[in-house]
């Protein structure tokens, strides 16, 4: 794509039919989509530079290096967080082309049927599991393992229904790279509990397994948004025009007569690269696709949100909706971190810069640690120490929770089998305490040599908010997850802290481990009550960066902002495809389920729905 300059803005047009907000994960997939049709003109508006030949960017392993860097990050910190000792959290959101997806870890984790289905349940007519269980296929090609890691890593459940020829590539990667712990993790729990019972992209399945990644088989280059929505074969169609560093300051809506609201979506004003600001007109939509956190900003900004809260950063309110960036979710992680048996064993050789740059070199061979994406997965129900199940139903009943709202959340993590929890293996030590910088989360700049295992809360019910400060659209909203507010979050997700120490005692991990070695947390100590996990949540909880939910797909008497079909209540002409319309959070990392909802929203959209 050297020979299109993306940021520039000769020749535009002064209206499309279509005008996408937001050239990230959601945007590309539904620009590409409608652009099939060479009759139909999209302009796509991305606020982030095109960075699709960076390395940082396109070699998976070295990504956390573009984390609270403005060239690639939004930069966002949380508000002190209540539930959490106060602390604040480093919240890296992409802003590049190709967005979160182009600088995510990589992993491909699919939700579960009984989370789509309750999102149908919320009042979202065919939003459940059987409608897009096929969207979860249409996104991606998958390609099969090698039969040395299929033996290795227990793969045979690989029996679902896969993708067969979406755009975006996922694989293993190289057949060499992969640390001892791959191959120990699916042992270890097979010990403790048992092996895993079913493909995870089937919707039902409990146990461990080394997920795939968003990795090209052949170049093991990342495969995302940025440069499988927009190949360089998309990139040449004439309908289509993909603009970036293209800051997009608000929508335009003005009253009509005759439509089904009073209101409608007319178009954008942006600013481009060259500082000149412009107005372009959307004949059918406005597509809002900036993500959780930007879309509800850009709405309130437009006048559309809470109208107190407009009204005291001098906002004109358009449509009083108290539910635009309320509903914020996202999945937190809590990482314990212990000293390996070989110092070859860890990641962190990775701060030697001749080790670095000796895989950097192999890289280029198509082979060593930086051809793989070393993370591997697990979906679990609540357990006790002993790894038994424990009856969340009961449980809710003793802790005073049993008439928990929402109703829909609460019978669903109460269905037996229901997995509660996500464990991953991370090769490398994680130091979440303070939160507020990723390079101290991720730089690895504790002496010595670790491994990470860490726990991760799949349906939380605490519920945070992102909104204006001020009317200036350069300046960053006030962004509150709340995080552990909730008072059953923090007892579920301590108990899946709890664990931790016992699985990395369970054979075959334990031998990678150094016996009596160092702990990066609870101040070196083991974790062995469910006060001390209560406060290793409260010290070690990092945001998961899958926010989500705040722009909700509900009825709107219920918290919604927009209806089934994704479009904003009250507003002709304009749609929202991000993770915002989330009602509910998917279980696991949420990439696979952005690129369903968009892929869901591109058909919707084509069908004049």
């Amino acid at each position: 794509m050297a020979d299109i300059d993306t940021s520039s803005t000769a020749e535009i047009g002064s209206d499309y039919d279509y005008v996408v907000v937001g050239g990230g994960t959601s945007g590309l997939v539904v620009a590409s989509r409608l652009t099939e049709d060479e009759n139909v003109r999209v302009l796509v508006l991305e606020a982030g530079a095109n960075r699709l030949n960076d390395p940082k960017i396109t070699v998976q392993g070295i990504v956390t290096a573009t984390y609270h860097d403005p060239d690639y990050d939004w930069c966002i910190t949380t508000e002190p967080q209540v539930g959490l000792n106060n602390r604040k959290l480093a919240q890296p959101l992409g802003k590049t082309l190709g967005g979160s997806s182009a600088i995510n870890l990589g992993m491909i984790i699919y939700p579960s049927k009984s989370g789509f289905d309750s999102w149908e349940k919320l009042g979202n007519p065919g939003w459940g599991w059987d409608t897009i269980e096929s969207y979860l296929r249409k996104f991606h090609t998958f390609t099969e393992p090698q039969e040395k890691l299929k033996k290795e890593f227990m793969l045979d459940y690989l029996n679902g229904a896969h993708g067969t020829d979406g755009p975006i590539q996922i694989s293993y990667g190289s057949e060499e790279g992969f640390p001892p712990f791959s191959q120990a993790w699916p042992r270890a729990w097979a010990a403790a509990t048992k092996p895993i019972d079913g493909d995870p992209i089937a919707g039902k399945s409990i146990g461990a397994f080394n997920n795939a990644a968003t990795l090209h088989p052949t170049t093991l280059e990342r495969s995302h948004a940025g440069n499988s929505y927009f190949s360089d074969k998309v990139a040449q169609r004439p309908n289509l025009r993909v603009i970036t560093e293209a800051f997009v300051e608000k929508i335009q809506v003005t009253p009509q007569t005759g439509g089904s609201n009073a209101l409608r979506a007319t178009g954008v004003t942006f600013v481009g690269k060259d500082g000149q600001r412009r107005q372009i007109s959307a004949k059918r939509e406005v597509i809002l696709a900036a993500g959780a956190v930007k879309s509800p900003q850009l709405l309130e900004l437009s006048g559309i949100g809470n109208k107190d809260l407009l009204a005291k950063n001098g906002i004109n309110c358009l449509l009083d909706n108290p539910n635009v960036g309320e509903n914020l979710q996202d999945h937190g992680f809590v990482p314990f971190s212990w000293e390996v048996a070989d110092p070859m064993l860890s990641g962190d050789q990775m701060r030697n810069p001749s080790v670095a740059e000796a895989a950097m070199g192999a890289y280029q061979a198509k082979a060593g640690p930086l051809s793989i994406n070393a993370f591997a997965s697990a979906y679990f129900p609540v357990q006790d120490q002993d790894l038994k199940p424990v009856s969340v139903r009961q449980l809710l009943s003793d802790l005073g929770q049993a008439d928990i709202e929402p109703q829909v959340l609460r019978e669903q993590i109460c269905a037996p089998g229901e997995c509660s929890a996500q464990f991953t293996l991370a090769p490398f030590q994680l130091n979440a305490f303070p939160g507020e910088k990723t390079s101290h989360i991720f730089g690895l700049g504790e002496d010595g040599f670790y491994a990470s295992i860490v726990a991760v809360l799949n349906h939380p019910f605490s519920r945070g908010s992102v909104h204006i400060k001020s009317a200036d659209p350069r300046s960053p909203p006030v962004y509150d997850p709340r995080a552990m507010t909730h008072p059953l979050d923090l007892e579920l997700h301590a108990r899946h802290v709890l664990l931790l120490e016992k699985i990395r005692e369970t054979s075959p991990l334990r031998e990678l481990f150094k016996e009596d070695g160092r702990r990066l947390h609870n101040d070196g100590k083991k974790v062995e009550t469910l006060d001390q996990a209560k406060e290793a949540v409260k010290n070690r909880y990092t945001p998961h960066y899958h926010p989500c939910g705040t722009a909700a797909m509900k009825p709107r008497e219920s918290g919604g902002v927009v209806d089934s079909k994704l479009k904003v209540y009250g507003v002709d002409g304009l749609r929202v495809v991000d993770a915002s319309v989330f009602p509910l959070i998917p279980r696991g990392n949420i990439q696979s389920s952005v690129y369903a909802v968009a892929e869901r929203a591109a058909d919707l959209i084509k069908a004049g729905e």
